[in-house]
């Protein structure tokens, strides 16, 4: 059962990535709009950051062979 602050399909997060702020939702991919900061929960990043709260901090490995480091300031 996931943390009552953790992250779900739906909820709204605040990342540092590499030392840039960023908001984004996690959406379901019909939904998807990276305008907006809609990120797919099937994505790297949206995978990555379900199950997880604020101050958690961690890594993703990108395709190009690059990390992205990442800190999740809030769930909003």
């Amino acid at each position: 059962m996931p943390e009552q602050n953790s992250i779900t399909i739906g909820s709204k997060v605040r990342v540092n990535l590499n030392n840039e702020i960023k908001d984004f939702e996690i959406v379901g991919s019909a939904e998807v709009n990276a305008n907006q900061g809609k990120i797919s929960y099937l994505s790297p990043l949206g995978e990555a950051l379900l199950g997880k709260a604020a101050d958690d901090l961690f890594e993703i490995n990108l395709t190009n062979g690059k990390k992205l480091k990442v800190k999740i300031l809030e769930v909003i």
